[in-house]
């Protein structure tokens, strides 16, 4: 059987939350990004952010990242206050050092110019530390905030000094190494948000929710002074800084949402971009790494500015919650996330784009395609129909009489069979035509490629319901019960000759469908429980996948051959669905916000 390789992953999007900033790094060369988001931490090409990589070897979310000076290595914290030092330079990234330092989570870190000292700050009772990253030993106190500390920054050459911010309105100042507290600034009267070196060294910035940015000499911690356009710099709360490489530039970000660039040695505004009106356009971090120009918004998304128009040049989507659903059309890919968010993804690009206008507002349970559109459904019972060419949500067409599991759809007849609470729904062009009461609580749906039979499965016994389809009504004909255990997705293949089910407890199953839906005796197991399977075009193989975060792929043809096994598929979130794109490509989601691709 053959082998399988990575083809593409597109990477999940900052976790963001509103208020809070996100830091965003790059590395020396400025050549990659680095950022959390769930599991994983995410270091991306900048040039090409489909280019990227995964670290998820932490024991809990990541919180903060940042690559050494040299390059070789990154640091990451944890919601834990554990930092992991690993390196960057091969694929296996081999751990240098892993380390409980503040015991509570973690939200910036920054090493010293010659890559030997760390120091990481955020919550708990310490919620500050420096050590020597090879052994783990003090390097100093940077200690004496009194609430949490935001953020952190160091001086880019010799004198070393550092800097901190704080939720107690201060920034404490110290010298290094040793590192010794100097002075403590009292230049904000609100949160102290973020805090940036220029590359140069010869200065520093703040900024703080009290909308005010304020400029320090890089040596002495002095008060040059602030940035104004106006009364103040913002007209709302400032979360985030970054300098131009020049040093001679600095832009900030605001949940004003907008991105405003200033004059380093004036202090004045040289032009302001504006992210947009929606609550979602709030901007809660920068980045300014050589000629890339970056913000997030609080939607996650990753905006690359161009700052002679002030108009985007580029923006990253995605997802930033679990990804619930994901459907495939032609060389377009189409997901859905916890939160009701629906993206559209060039399959080959990665490129993406979210269905706009009034849409879910819960949890999307299930989708399919029919043609140009995709029919939804969320957990609340409203089924959508929207366009798949415009991106637009259609207008809600249909509310079940209960909570949904799982529904297919059958294209030439238009016959769709909705999972409920102990019915079976049918509805055809948008109405309900028929529904079908049950002793038993549907769960998978499946409808033969000839559209003239149903297979449902029960939830909490291992039965598999076979229906005629005959009009507008379903007339139950056989019940199949070799299988011994529950089962959740169902899916025919498109022959028609196999039906297959994701077991409950740790198995795929296979029924001969020419035979009587014989199950098939296969070797097929996992190690948890399934939670999808779909078979590629050409019915030659079906791929499976579930809570253990694995992709199984299996040769109908050979029941008796070990699958593929594609082991953490899904670094430490289930996968939630897996589609095949031909018959050599596979999709998989996962709980990780994470949709990847892979080459059999």
């Amino acid at each position: 059987m053959a082998s399988f390789e990575n083809y593409s992953i597109f990477a999940p999007l900052p976790l963001t939350a509103r208020g809070s900033v996100f830091h965003l790094n790059a590395d020396a060369k400025n050549e990659k990004m680095v950022y959390c988001s769930g599991t994983a931490v995410v270091v991306r090409d900048l040039a090409n952010p489909l280019n990227c990589y995964m670290y998820n070897e932490h024991a809990g979310n990541p919180t903060a990242a940042a690559f050494a000076p040299s390059g070789f290595y990154c640091a990451s914290g944890d919601k834990y206050g554990k930092v992991r030092v690993w390196d960057t330079t091969q694929e296996t990234h081999i751990l240098k050092y892993e380390g409980e330092i503040l015991g509570a989570p973690i939200k910036d870190i920054v090493w010293s110019p010659d890559s030997k000292r760390i120091i990481v700050v955020g919550q708990g009772q310490k919620r500050s530390h420096c050590f020597m990253w090879d052994s783990g030993t003090s390097c100093g106190n940077v200690t004496g905030h009194t609430k949490d500390v935001n953020a952190v920054a160091h001086s880019p050459a010799r004198p070393f000094r550092a800097v901190t911010a704080s939720e107690d309105f201060s920034l404490l100042f110290f010298h290094g190494a040793p590192y010794k507290r100097e002075k403590s600034l009292r230049t904000h009267t609100n949160f102290v948000n973020s805090v940036r070196y220029s590359p140069t060294g010869a200065t520093f910035a703040s900024v703080s929710s009290d909308r005010k940015a304020v400029l320090y000499d890089g040596k002495t911690g002095d008060e040059i002074g602030e940035f104004k356009d106006g009364e103040t710099a913002h007209s709302g709360g400032i979360l985030a800084v970054s300098f131009s490489s020049a040093g001679d530039r600095l832009m900030t970000a605001s949940a004003d949402k907008t991105v405003k660039f200033w004059d380093v040695e004036t202090r004045q505004v040289v032009s302001t971009f504006n992210a947009g009106s929606d609550l979602h356009d709030q901007q809660l971090g920068c980045l300014w790494a050589g000629e890339y120009v970056l913000s997030v918004s609080l939607s996650g998304n990753i905006n690359y500015i161009d700052i002679n128009s002030n108009s985007y040049a580029r923006v990253l989507r995605g997802h930033q919650k679990s990804i619930e659903t994901a459907v495939v059309k032609d060389n377009t890919i189409i997901t859905s996330s916890f939160e009701g968010r629906i993206t559209k993804w060039d399959a080959e690009s990665g490129d993406a784009s979210y269905f706009t206008g009034p849409g879910h507002k819960s949890k999307i349970v299930d989708c399919r395609v029919k043609e140009d559109t995709l029919v939804s459904v969320d957990i609340g019972n409203t089924v959508f129909r929207s366009s798949i060419a415009s991106g637009e949500m259609g207008a809600s067409s249909f509310s079940l009489p209960s909570s949904p599991k799982y529904f297919d759809l059958h294209e030439t007849s238009g016959l769709e069979v909705y999972s409920c609470v102990n019915e079976l729904v049918l509805i055809r062009d948008g109405n309900q035509v028929g529904s079908v009461k049950t002793t038993y609580q549907p769960n998978g749906v499946a409808i033969a490629p000839s559209g003239s039979v149903v297979a449902v499965g029960d939830e909490a016994s291992p039965a598999i319901y076979l229906y005629d389809v005959e009009g507008d009504t379903l007339i139950q004909r056989q019940t199949l019960t070799s299988a011994g255990q529950s089962c959740t997705e169902l899916a025919f293949s498109p022959d028609g000759a196999w039906l297959a089910a994701a077991g409950t407890q740790r198995k795929l199953f296979l029924f001969d469908v020419n035979k009587s839906y014989q199950l098939v005796n296969t070797s097929w197991s996992s190690s948890s429980r399934g939670s999808s399977c779909h078979f590629n075009p050409s019915s030659t193989l079906v791929a499976f996948g579930g809570i253990d975060s694995n992709v199984y792929i299996c040769d109908v043809s050979k029941p008796m051959d070990s699958p593929i096994k594609i082991i953490r598929a899904h670094p430490q979130a289930p996968v939630t669905r897996v589609r095949w794109r031909n018959d050599n490509i596979l999709v998989s989601t996962g709980n990780d916000f994470q949709v990847r691709q892979w080459k059999v």
